[in-house]
């Protein structure tokens, strides 16, 4: 009598991080494949009660969300936190997602290996092959224009300057486009509580040119470059 032999199944491990998702009209149900320790904050259409949610107002892009999470769970972070978009593969490939959302340090969410880096770009990669781009606040006067509105901040640097004591002004900014990102408590309380209510304050509204400026402040955010001015 032949015998039957049980295939062993390895399950996936799944990510240590928490997701914290930032949602308006994607499918969120691509969660599942990684993980059941998120919150999706939703400010689009309802979703489906299976998933863990936050309705939001529909404020600040996912730079506000990023902000909220961190002051209202101050005292109660987890270990490891991964901030994403509804659809993260927009700026981080599938595949190259895969691979670095187990990180379980500082890790920009990005694919931007393939980029044009000529003399002329505008666009840059650091020696790890990370997104940087030229210090120009191209996109303040466009983004006004677009939505009719304002901006309380000239520059990039004008922002960084209001915040920080000892901002230097580089030439060009290392960010995520998107602010998708996996980081450590430790990263997120190296600044005061108030300092994140204070992100927040900025972002009021949707649609707001605030919101690009403190997307390229996010990653010396995470990172601590700078020092916080006292009044926060």
């Amino acid at each position: 009598m032949a015998l039957k032999i049980a295939k062993s199944i390895t399950k996936k491990p799944k990510p240590k991080a928490f997701f914290v998702i930032s949602r308006y009209q994607e499918d969120p149900s691509w969660i599942d494949e990684y993980t059941d320790n998120y919150i999706i904050y939703n400010k689009g259409s309802p979703l489906d009660k299976a998933f863990n949610v936050k309705v939001m107002p529909n404020t600040g892009g996912n730079q506000y969300d990023i902000a909220h999470f961190i002051h209202e769970n101050y005292d109660n972070l987890p270990e490891i936190i991964a901030f994403v978009q509804g659809e993260p593969w927009d700026h981080c490939n599938k595949d190259k997602f895969n691979n670095i959302i187990y990180n379980e340090f500082f890790t920009s969410l990005e694919s931007y290996e393939h980029v044009d880096i000529s003399p002329s770009s505008w666009m840059r990669l650091t020696e790890d092959g990370e997104f940087m781009e030229l210090n120009n606040s191209w996109y303040i006067g466009p983004h006004n224009a677009t939505h009719n509105q304002t901006c309380a901040y000239s520059s990039f640097n004008h922002f960084m300057n209001t915040i920080f004591i000892n901002y230097n002004g580089p030439m060009y900014i290392k960010f995520a486009p998107g602010s998708q990102y996996i980081i450590e408590k430790k990263q997120a309380l190296q600044y005061p509580k108030s300092f994140w209510n204070n992100l927040m304050s900025i972002l009021p509204k949707n649609h707001m040119t605030e919101a690009h400026i403190i997307e390229r402040a996010m990653w010396h955010i995470f990172n601590g470059t700078y020092k916080i001015k006292s009044v926060q």
